[in-house]
Protein backbone atom coordinates (compact mmCIF):
# COMPACT_ATOMS: atom_id res chain seq x y z
CA UNK A 1 0.00 0.00 0.00
CA UNK A 2 1.48 3.34 -1.08
CA UNK A 3 2.26 5.91 1.59
CA UNK A 4 0.55 9.30 1.30
CA UNK A 5 2.63 12.02 -0.26
CA UNK A 6 4.13 14.37 2.41
CA UNK A 7 2.71 17.44 0.65
CA UNK A 8 -0.81 16.01 0.51
CA UNK A 9 -0.73 14.97 4.19
CA UNK A 10 0.46 18.45 5.17
CA UNK A 11 -2.35 20.19 3.28
CA UNK A 12 -5.07 17.81 4.43
CA UNK A 13 -5.62 19.51 7.86
CA UNK A 14 -5.62 22.95 6.22
CA UNK A 15 -8.23 21.84 3.68
CA UNK A 16 -10.35 20.38 6.47
CA UNK A 17 -10.18 23.67 8.39
CA UNK A 18 -11.33 25.56 5.29
CA UNK A 19 -14.51 23.50 5.08
CA UNK A 20 -15.11 23.30 8.84
CA UNK A 21 -15.05 27.13 9.01
CA UNK A 22 -17.76 27.49 6.35
CA UNK A 23 -20.80 26.88 8.63
CA UNK A 24 -19.89 29.95 10.70
CA UNK A 25 -20.10 32.11 7.59
CA UNK A 26 -23.34 30.44 6.51
CA UNK A 27 -24.95 31.36 9.85
CA UNK A 28 -24.14 35.06 9.31
CA UNK A 29 -25.50 34.93 5.76
CA UNK A 30 -28.74 33.31 6.91
CA UNK A 31 -29.17 35.86 9.70
CA UNK A 32 -28.76 38.65 7.16
CA UNK A 33 -31.52 37.16 5.04
CA UNK A 34 -33.86 36.40 7.95
CA UNK A 35 -33.57 39.81 9.60
CA UNK A 36 -33.55 41.93 6.43
CA UNK A 37 -30.12 43.33 7.41
CA UNK A 38 -31.49 45.45 10.24
CA UNK A 39 -29.29 45.73 13.32
CA UNK A 40 -29.59 47.89 16.44
CA UNK A 41 -26.25 49.66 15.92
CA UNK A 42 -25.00 50.42 12.45
CA UNK A 43 -22.18 52.71 11.26
CA UNK A 44 -22.42 51.27 7.76
CA UNK A 45 -24.38 54.14 6.26
CA UNK A 46 -21.74 56.68 7.29
CA UNK A 47 -19.09 54.62 5.51
CA UNK A 48 -21.41 54.14 2.55
CA UNK A 49 -21.91 57.90 2.23
CA UNK A 50 -18.15 58.43 2.23
CA UNK A 51 -17.64 55.68 -0.37
CA UNK A 52 -20.07 57.37 -2.76
CA UNK A 53 -18.17 60.66 -2.74
CA UNK A 54 -14.70 59.19 -3.36
CA UNK A 55 -13.00 60.91 -6.27
CA UNK A 56 -9.47 60.01 -7.37
CA UNK A 57 -9.05 63.54 -8.72
CA UNK A 58 -9.76 64.99 -5.28
CA UNK A 59 -7.80 63.17 -2.58
CA UNK A 60 -9.51 65.14 0.18
CA UNK A 61 -12.58 62.97 -0.42
CA UNK A 62 -10.59 59.96 0.87
CA UNK A 63 -10.00 61.48 4.30
CA UNK A 64 -12.32 61.25 7.28
CA UNK A 65 -11.26 61.51 10.90
CA UNK A 66 -13.74 58.91 12.13
CA UNK A 67 -13.05 56.16 9.60
CA UNK A 68 -9.81 55.17 7.87
CA UNK A 69 -9.88 54.49 4.15
CA UNK A 70 -9.92 50.66 4.06
CA UNK A 71 -13.61 49.80 4.48
CA UNK A 72 -14.76 52.84 2.56
CA UNK A 73 -12.67 52.00 -0.52
CA UNK A 74 -13.75 48.36 -0.39
CA UNK A 75 -17.41 49.40 -0.46
CA UNK A 76 -16.69 51.51 -3.52
CA UNK A 77 -14.83 48.72 -5.34
CA UNK A 78 -17.46 46.03 -4.76
CA UNK A 79 -20.25 45.53 -7.30
CA UNK A 80 -23.16 47.94 -6.85
CA UNK A 81 -26.14 46.00 -5.55
CA UNK A 82 -29.65 47.45 -5.67
CA UNK A 83 -29.57 47.43 -1.87
CA UNK A 84 -26.12 48.61 -0.62
CA UNK A 85 -26.29 46.69 2.67
CA UNK A 86 -25.92 43.46 0.66
CA UNK A 87 -22.28 44.43 0.12
CA UNK A 88 -21.84 44.82 3.87
CA UNK A 89 -23.38 41.39 4.47
CA UNK A 90 -21.04 39.80 1.91
CA UNK A 91 -18.03 41.40 3.58
CA UNK A 92 -19.08 40.15 7.02
CA UNK A 93 -19.70 36.62 5.70
CA UNK A 94 -16.15 36.46 4.32
CA UNK A 95 -14.70 38.00 7.50
CA UNK A 96 -16.52 35.44 9.66
CA UNK A 97 -15.11 32.59 7.61
CA UNK A 98 -11.61 34.11 7.80
CA UNK A 99 -11.84 34.48 11.60
CA UNK A 100 -13.10 30.93 12.13
CA UNK A 101 -10.42 29.53 9.82
CA UNK A 102 -7.62 31.35 11.67
CA UNK A 103 -8.85 30.25 15.10
CA UNK A 104 -9.21 26.63 13.99
CA UNK A 105 -5.72 26.66 12.45
CA UNK A 106 -4.04 28.07 15.57
CA UNK A 107 -5.84 25.71 17.93
CA UNK A 108 -4.93 22.72 15.77
CA UNK A 109 -1.29 23.85 15.71
CA UNK A 110 -1.37 23.91 19.52
CA UNK A 111 -2.42 20.27 19.61
CA UNK A 112 -6.21 20.44 19.99
CA UNK A 113 -8.20 17.86 18.09
CA UNK A 114 -10.78 18.82 15.50
CA UNK A 115 -13.76 18.54 17.91
CA UNK A 116 -12.17 20.60 20.76
CA UNK A 117 -10.99 23.16 18.18
CA UNK A 118 -14.47 23.42 16.69
CA UNK A 119 -15.97 23.80 20.18
CA UNK A 120 -13.52 26.57 21.06
CA UNK A 121 -14.13 28.37 17.77
CA UNK A 122 -17.88 28.13 18.41
CA UNK A 123 -17.39 29.71 21.85
CA UNK A 124 -15.56 32.66 20.28
CA UNK A 125 -18.15 32.97 17.51
CA UNK A 126 -21.15 32.77 19.86
CA UNK A 127 -19.76 35.10 22.50
CA UNK A 128 -22.42 37.85 22.40
CA UNK A 129 -20.21 40.86 21.68
CA UNK A 130 -18.24 39.02 18.98
CA UNK A 131 -21.40 37.55 17.47
CA UNK A 132 -23.11 40.93 17.23
CA UNK A 133 -19.99 42.53 15.73
CA UNK A 134 -19.72 39.83 13.05
CA UNK A 135 -23.32 40.40 12.01
CA UNK A 136 -23.45 44.20 12.26
CA UNK A 137 -22.41 46.03 9.07
CA UNK A 138 -19.58 48.49 9.57
CA UNK A 139 -15.82 48.75 9.91
CA UNK A 140 -15.58 47.27 13.44
CA UNK A 141 -15.96 43.70 12.21
CA UNK A 142 -13.04 44.00 9.79
CA UNK A 143 -10.79 45.65 12.36
CA UNK A 144 -11.57 42.89 14.87
CA UNK A 145 -10.99 40.07 12.40
CA UNK A 146 -7.77 41.41 10.87
CA UNK A 147 -6.35 42.22 14.30
CA UNK A 148 -7.25 38.75 15.62
CA UNK A 149 -5.76 36.92 12.65
CA UNK A 150 -2.66 39.13 12.72
CA UNK A 151 -2.20 38.40 16.42
CA UNK A 152 -2.59 34.67 15.78
CA UNK A 153 0.07 34.83 13.05
CA UNK A 154 2.40 36.73 15.40
CA UNK A 155 2.01 34.14 18.16
CA UNK A 156 2.62 31.30 15.69
CA UNK A 157 5.90 32.98 14.70
CA UNK A 158 6.94 33.74 18.29
CA UNK A 159 6.21 30.25 19.63
CA UNK A 160 7.66 28.27 16.71
CA UNK A 161 10.98 26.51 17.43
CA UNK A 162 12.34 27.72 14.11
CA UNK A 163 10.60 30.98 13.17
CA UNK A 164 9.71 31.66 9.57
CA UNK A 165 10.06 35.35 8.83
CA UNK A 166 7.15 35.45 6.42
CA UNK A 167 4.87 34.80 9.43
CA UNK A 168 6.11 38.06 10.97
CA UNK A 169 5.54 39.92 7.71
CA UNK A 170 2.02 38.46 7.46
CA UNK A 171 1.24 39.38 11.08
CA UNK A 172 2.38 42.98 10.63
CA UNK A 173 0.47 43.34 7.36
CA UNK A 174 -2.75 42.13 8.97
CA UNK A 175 -2.31 44.48 11.94
CA UNK A 176 -1.80 47.31 9.46
CA UNK A 177 -4.94 46.23 7.60
CA UNK A 178 -6.92 46.37 10.86
CA UNK A 179 -5.70 49.95 11.29
CA UNK A 180 -6.94 50.78 7.79
CA UNK A 181 -10.45 49.84 9.01
CA UNK A 182 -10.45 51.53 12.45
CA UNK A 183 -7.91 54.06 13.70
CA UNK A 184 -7.56 52.66 17.22
CA UNK A 185 -6.18 49.39 15.77
CA UNK A 186 -2.92 51.22 14.93
CA UNK A 187 -1.87 52.00 18.52
CA UNK A 188 -3.24 48.57 19.44
CA UNK A 189 -0.90 46.92 16.92
CA UNK A 190 2.06 49.00 18.06
CA UNK A 191 1.39 48.10 21.71
CA UNK A 192 1.27 44.42 20.75
CA UNK A 193 4.54 44.51 18.80
CA UNK A 194 6.38 46.52 21.45
CA UNK A 195 5.24 44.09 24.14
CA UNK A 196 6.29 41.15 21.95
CA UNK A 197 9.76 42.67 21.54
CA UNK A 198 10.12 42.96 25.33
CA UNK A 199 8.79 39.51 26.25
CA UNK A 200 10.43 37.63 23.35
CA UNK A 201 13.70 39.55 23.15
CA UNK A 202 15.44 36.83 21.12
CA UNK A 203 12.83 37.26 18.37
CA UNK A 204 13.24 41.02 18.11
CA UNK A 205 14.41 40.86 14.48
CA UNK A 206 11.17 39.17 13.46
CA UNK A 207 9.11 41.62 15.50
CA UNK A 208 10.86 44.51 13.76
CA UNK A 209 9.95 42.93 10.43
CA UNK A 210 6.32 42.77 11.57
CA UNK A 211 6.47 46.43 12.58
CA UNK A 212 7.90 47.37 9.18
CA UNK A 213 5.16 45.37 7.44
CA UNK A 214 2.49 47.11 9.53
CA UNK A 215 3.97 50.52 8.70
CA UNK A 216 4.07 49.65 4.99
CA UNK A 217 0.36 48.76 4.90
CA UNK A 218 -0.76 51.70 7.03
CA UNK A 219 1.46 53.93 4.92
CA UNK A 220 -1.44 54.21 2.44
CA UNK A 221 -3.48 56.04 5.08
CA UNK A 222 -0.53 58.26 6.03
CA UNK A 223 0.03 59.16 2.37
CA UNK A 224 -3.65 60.03 1.91
CA UNK A 225 -3.63 62.16 5.05
CA UNK A 226 -0.63 64.15 3.89
CA UNK A 227 -1.75 64.49 0.26
CA UNK A 228 -5.20 65.64 1.38
CA UNK A 229 -3.74 68.39 3.55
CA UNK A 230 -3.81 66.74 6.99
CA UNK A 231 -1.11 65.65 9.40
CA UNK A 232 0.11 62.02 9.03
CA UNK A 233 -1.84 60.64 12.01
CA UNK A 234 -4.70 63.14 12.24
CA UNK A 235 -8.06 61.76 13.43
CA UNK A 236 -11.11 62.99 15.36
CA UNK A 237 -10.05 61.07 18.48
CA UNK A 238 -10.82 64.12 20.62
CA UNK A 239 -14.56 63.65 19.98
CA UNK A 240 -14.77 60.38 21.95
CA UNK A 241 -12.82 61.99 24.77
CA UNK A 242 -15.32 64.86 24.63
CA UNK A 243 -18.15 62.37 25.21
CA UNK A 244 -16.56 61.44 28.54
CA UNK A 245 -16.87 64.98 29.83
CA UNK A 246 -19.93 66.46 28.13
CA UNK A 247 -23.40 65.14 27.42
CA UNK A 248 -24.23 65.22 23.72
CA UNK A 249 -27.80 65.43 22.49
CA UNK A 250 -27.54 63.52 19.22
CA UNK A 251 -30.46 65.46 17.75
CA UNK A 252 -28.44 68.67 18.09
CA UNK A 253 -24.93 67.66 17.07
CA UNK A 254 -24.60 70.74 14.88
CA UNK A 255 -24.63 72.78 18.10
CA UNK A 256 -21.61 70.88 19.45
CA UNK A 257 -18.77 73.40 19.70
CA UNK A 258 -15.31 72.90 18.24
CA UNK A 259 -13.90 70.06 20.33
CA UNK A 260 -10.25 71.13 20.31
CA UNK A 261 -7.30 68.90 21.16
CA UNK A 262 -7.59 65.81 23.40
CA UNK A 263 -5.53 67.53 26.10
CA UNK A 264 -7.70 70.64 26.05
CA UNK A 265 -10.85 68.49 26.41
CA UNK A 266 -9.38 66.67 29.41
CA UNK A 267 -8.18 69.88 31.07
CA UNK A 268 -11.60 71.49 30.59
CA UNK A 269 -12.96 69.23 33.36
CA UNK A 270 -10.27 66.85 34.72
CA UNK A 271 -12.39 65.36 37.53
CA UNK A 272 -15.29 64.47 35.21
CA UNK A 273 -12.90 62.93 32.70
CA UNK A 274 -10.98 60.88 35.30
CA UNK A 275 -14.18 59.60 36.88
CA UNK A 276 -15.49 58.42 33.53
CA UNK A 277 -12.06 57.17 32.43
CA UNK A 278 -11.56 54.85 35.41
CA UNK A 279 -15.10 53.50 35.10
CA UNK A 280 -14.39 52.63 31.47
CA UNK A 281 -10.99 51.09 32.30
CA UNK A 282 -12.58 48.87 34.95
CA UNK A 283 -15.09 47.73 32.34
CA UNK A 284 -12.53 46.98 29.60
CA UNK A 285 -9.47 45.52 31.33
CA UNK A 286 -11.14 42.76 33.39
CA UNK A 287 -13.19 41.67 30.37
CA UNK A 288 -10.00 41.19 28.33
CA UNK A 289 -7.70 39.85 31.06
CA UNK A 290 -10.01 37.47 32.95
CA UNK A 291 -9.78 34.65 30.34
CA UNK A 292 -5.97 34.75 30.60
CA UNK A 293 -5.77 33.89 34.31
CA UNK A 294 -6.08 30.15 33.75
CA UNK A 295 -2.95 30.20 31.58
CA UNK A 296 -0.79 30.81 34.66
CA UNK A 297 -2.02 27.57 36.24
CA UNK A 298 -0.68 25.51 33.32
CA UNK A 299 2.67 23.76 33.07
CA UNK A 300 3.13 24.88 29.46
CA UNK A 301 5.95 27.42 29.73
CA UNK A 302 5.42 28.85 26.25
CA UNK A 303 1.71 29.32 26.89
CA UNK A 304 2.44 31.16 30.13
CA UNK A 305 4.95 33.36 28.34
CA UNK A 306 2.46 34.17 25.61
CA UNK A 307 -0.12 34.95 28.31
CA UNK A 308 2.29 37.42 29.92
CA UNK A 309 2.64 39.17 26.57
CA UNK A 310 -1.11 39.33 26.08
CA UNK A 311 -1.78 40.48 29.65
CA UNK A 312 0.68 43.37 29.23
CA UNK A 313 -0.94 44.26 25.93
CA UNK A 314 -4.43 44.18 27.47
CA UNK A 315 -3.31 46.61 30.17
CA UNK A 316 -1.79 49.07 27.69
CA UNK A 317 -4.71 48.78 25.28
CA UNK A 318 -7.30 49.23 28.05
CA UNK A 319 -5.42 52.25 29.38
CA UNK A 320 -5.62 53.84 25.92
CA UNK A 321 -9.17 52.87 25.00
CA UNK A 322 -10.58 53.96 28.36
CA UNK A 323 -10.13 57.49 27.01
CA UNK A 324 -12.82 56.69 24.41
CA UNK A 325 -16.47 56.54 25.38
CA UNK A 326 -17.24 53.46 23.29
CA UNK A 327 -18.74 50.15 24.33
CA UNK A 328 -17.08 48.53 21.33
CA UNK A 329 -13.53 49.23 22.55
CA UNK A 330 -13.29 45.69 23.92
CA UNK A 331 -13.95 44.09 20.52
CA UNK A 332 -10.46 44.38 19.06
CA UNK A 333 -8.81 42.07 21.59
CA UNK A 334 -11.73 39.95 22.82
CA UNK A 335 -11.47 37.00 20.37
CA UNK A 336 -7.79 36.45 21.21
CA UNK A 337 -8.52 36.50 24.96
CA UNK A 338 -11.23 33.90 24.41
CA UNK A 339 -8.77 31.76 22.45
CA UNK A 340 -6.40 31.91 25.44
CA UNK A 341 -9.28 30.64 27.59
CA UNK A 342 -9.69 27.65 25.27
CA UNK A 343 -5.95 26.95 25.16
CA UNK A 344 -5.67 27.20 28.96
CA UNK A 345 -8.61 24.84 29.45
CA UNK A 346 -7.02 22.30 27.10
CA UNK A 347 -3.60 22.64 28.77
CA UNK A 348 -5.09 22.18 32.26
CA UNK A 349 -6.88 19.06 31.05
CA UNK A 350 -3.64 17.62 29.67
CA UNK A 351 -1.51 18.63 32.68
CA UNK A 352 -3.74 17.98 35.67
CA UNK A 353 -7.08 16.35 34.87
CA UNK A 354 -6.55 13.75 32.16
CA UNK A 355 -4.79 11.27 34.47
CA UNK A 356 -7.57 11.70 37.04
CA UNK A 357 -10.23 11.24 34.37
CA UNK A 358 -8.74 7.86 33.45
CA UNK A 359 -9.52 6.50 36.93
CA UNK A 360 -12.83 8.25 37.66
CA UNK A 361 -15.47 9.56 35.29
CA UNK A 362 -16.55 12.85 36.93
CA UNK A 363 -13.77 15.20 35.62
CA UNK A 364 -14.71 14.51 32.01
CA UNK A 365 -18.41 14.90 32.82
CA UNK A 366 -17.78 18.18 34.63
CA UNK A 367 -15.74 19.46 31.67
CA UNK A 368 -18.56 18.62 29.26
CA UNK A 369 -21.12 20.35 31.50
CA UNK A 370 -18.99 23.51 31.85
CA UNK A 371 -18.49 23.76 28.07
CA UNK A 372 -22.18 23.11 27.42
CA UNK A 373 -23.18 25.81 29.93
CA UNK A 374 -20.81 28.34 28.35
CA UNK A 375 -22.08 27.64 24.83
CA UNK A 376 -25.69 27.59 26.02
CA UNK A 377 -25.39 30.92 27.84
CA UNK A 378 -23.84 32.57 24.78
CA UNK A 379 -26.36 31.03 22.38
CA UNK A 380 -29.28 32.12 24.57
CA UNK A 381 -28.11 35.73 24.51
CA UNK A 382 -27.48 35.55 20.75
CA UNK A 383 -30.93 34.12 20.05
CA UNK A 384 -32.49 36.96 22.06
CA UNK A 385 -30.50 39.46 19.96
CA UNK A 386 -31.57 37.84 16.70
CA UNK A 387 -35.21 37.89 17.78
CA UNK A 388 -34.83 41.57 18.66
CA UNK A 389 -33.32 42.29 15.24
CA UNK A 390 -36.13 40.34 13.57
CA UNK A 391 -38.78 42.37 15.42
CA UNK A 392 -37.02 45.59 14.42
CA UNK A 393 -36.93 44.40 10.81
CA UNK A 394 -40.68 43.69 10.77
CA UNK A 395 -41.37 47.05 12.43
CA UNK A 396 -39.28 48.95 9.88
CA UNK A 397 -40.96 47.05 7.04
CA UNK A 398 -44.34 48.15 8.39
CA UNK A 399 -43.10 51.76 8.55
CA UNK A 400 -41.92 51.49 4.96
CA UNK A 401 -45.29 50.17 3.81
CA UNK A 402 -47.00 53.25 5.25
CA UNK A 403 -44.61 55.48 3.28
CA UNK A 404 -45.16 53.52 0.05
CA UNK A 405 -48.92 53.74 0.55
CA UNK A 406 -48.54 57.51 0.77
CA UNK A 407 -46.75 57.59 -2.58
CA UNK A 408 -43.21 58.09 -1.24
CA UNK A 409 -40.59 57.19 -3.86
CA UNK A 410 -37.51 58.75 -2.25
CA UNK A 411 -36.49 58.02 1.37
CA UNK A 412 -35.49 61.67 1.79
CA UNK A 413 -39.15 62.64 1.40
CA UNK A 414 -39.60 61.27 4.94
CA UNK A 415 -38.35 63.02 8.08
CA UNK A 416 -37.75 60.70 11.05
CA UNK A 417 -36.76 61.04 14.69
CA UNK A 418 -35.68 57.37 14.76
CA UNK A 419 -31.94 57.69 14.18
CA UNK A 420 -31.64 53.94 13.45
CA UNK A 421 -34.28 53.82 10.73
CA UNK A 422 -33.47 52.90 7.16
CA UNK A 423 -35.64 51.47 4.41
CA UNK A 424 -35.21 48.35 2.30
CA UNK A 425 -36.76 49.42 -1.03
CA UNK A 426 -36.77 53.22 -0.98
CA UNK A 427 -33.45 54.62 -2.28
CA UNK A 428 -31.33 56.24 -0.96
CA UNK A 429 -32.65 54.15 1.97
CA UNK A 430 -32.10 56.60 4.84
CA UNK A 431 -34.78 59.23 5.57
CA UNK A 432 -34.03 62.84 6.44
CA UNK A 433 -32.85 63.43 10.01
CA UNK A 434 -31.71 66.17 12.31
CA UNK A 435 -28.40 65.23 13.94
CA UNK A 436 -27.41 61.62 14.50
CA UNK A 437 -24.13 59.77 14.90
CA UNK A 438 -24.35 58.37 11.37
CA UNK A 439 -24.14 61.91 9.99
CA UNK A 440 -20.86 62.75 11.72
CA UNK A 441 -18.68 61.80 8.70
CA UNK A 442 -20.45 64.07 6.19
CA UNK A 443 -20.76 66.82 8.79
CA UNK A 444 -17.05 66.90 9.54
CA UNK A 445 -15.98 66.35 5.95
CA UNK A 446 -18.29 68.95 4.39
CA UNK A 447 -18.91 71.29 7.34
CA UNK A 448 -22.62 70.83 6.71
CA UNK A 449 -25.31 71.75 9.21
CA UNK A 450 -27.15 68.73 10.55
CA UNK A 451 -30.45 68.29 8.81
CA UNK A 452 -33.82 69.98 9.17
CA UNK A 453 -34.04 73.05 11.40
CA UNK A 454 -35.48 72.54 14.90
CA UNK A 455 -35.43 76.21 15.93
CA UNK A 456 -39.24 76.40 15.97
CA UNK A 457 -42.30 74.64 14.59
CA UNK A 458 -42.63 77.23 11.83
CA UNK A 459 -38.95 76.93 10.84
CA UNK A 460 -39.20 73.11 10.92
CA UNK A 461 -42.25 72.99 8.62
CA UNK A 462 -40.80 75.51 6.19
CA UNK A 463 -37.48 73.63 6.04
CA UNK A 464 -39.32 70.36 5.41
CA UNK A 465 -41.19 71.93 2.50
CA UNK A 466 -38.00 73.43 1.07
CA UNK A 467 -36.36 69.98 1.15
CA UNK A 468 -39.31 68.19 -0.45
CA UNK A 469 -40.24 66.30 2.73
CA UNK A 470 -43.84 65.07 2.60
CA UNK A 471 -44.08 62.72 5.60
CA UNK A 472 -42.97 63.29 9.21
CA UNK A 473 -42.31 60.15 11.28
CA UNK A 474 -42.20 60.77 15.03
CA UNK A 475 -41.21 58.43 17.87
CA UNK A 476 -41.33 58.91 21.65
CA UNK A 477 -37.70 60.03 21.45
CA UNK A 478 -38.78 63.16 19.60
CA UNK A 479 -39.01 64.98 22.93
CA UNK A 480 -35.21 65.09 22.98
CA UNK A 481 -35.23 66.70 19.56
CA UNK A 482 -37.73 69.53 20.17
CA UNK A 483 -40.59 70.37 22.52
CA UNK A 484 -42.91 71.21 19.62
CA UNK A 485 -42.33 67.76 18.05
CA UNK A 486 -43.24 66.15 21.36
CA UNK A 487 -46.44 68.25 21.48
CA UNK A 488 -47.32 67.17 17.93
CA UNK A 489 -46.63 63.52 18.82
CA UNK A 490 -48.86 63.61 21.91
CA UNK A 491 -51.66 65.72 20.37
CA UNK A 492 -51.82 64.69 16.71
CA UNK A 493 -55.31 66.09 16.13
CA UNK A 494 -54.56 69.73 17.00
CA UNK A 495 -51.85 70.44 14.43
CA UNK A 496 -52.94 72.73 11.60
CA UNK A 497 -49.98 72.22 9.24
CA UNK A 498 -49.75 68.42 9.52
CA UNK A 499 -52.36 65.69 9.27
CA UNK A 500 -52.08 62.50 11.33
CA UNK A 501 -52.29 59.54 8.95
CA UNK A 502 -51.12 56.35 10.70
CA UNK A 503 -49.63 54.74 13.78
CA UNK A 504 -47.37 51.68 13.78
CA UNK A 505 -46.40 50.55 17.25
CA UNK A 506 -45.24 53.71 19.03
CA UNK A 507 -44.43 55.45 15.74
CA UNK A 508 -46.81 58.11 14.38
CA UNK A 509 -46.96 59.44 10.83
CA UNK A 510 -48.01 62.91 9.73
CA UNK A 511 -48.53 64.31 6.23
CA UNK A 512 -47.44 67.87 5.61
CA UNK A 513 -50.38 69.93 4.35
Amino acid sequence: MARPHPESSRWKPATRNVFVALPFAVVIALLGILTDLHTPLNDFWGNHYLSQRLDARNLSTFYDGFYPVGYTVLLRLLPRFEYPALSALGINVVLTWFLALAILAVLRLRGLGILPSLTAASLVFLFPQVFQCLYTPGADSGAMVFFTVGTCALFVALLAPTPRFWWYALAGGLLGMAALWRYHALPGGIFLLVTAALVFRKRIAGVMLALASCALVYGFQIALNVLSGHSPFQTYEAFNIYLHVHHVNWYHTAATPSVGTPLSVILSDPSAFLSSYFATFVRIFPALSAPIVLCFLCKDRLLRRAAVLWLCFCFLYSALMATADSGRAVLLALPVSLCFLALAGHALWIDRLRSLASSVSWPRLVAYIVVALLLGACATKDIASVLSWSRASRHYRALEQVCVREGITDARQVYSTDLYLYFRDLPPFRPSYTGGWLDLPPYHSNNEAHGVSLRSEKAFIQDCRDRGIRIVHLTPGCKRAAAFLNRIYNSPSVVDSMQFIAQVGKSRFFRLE
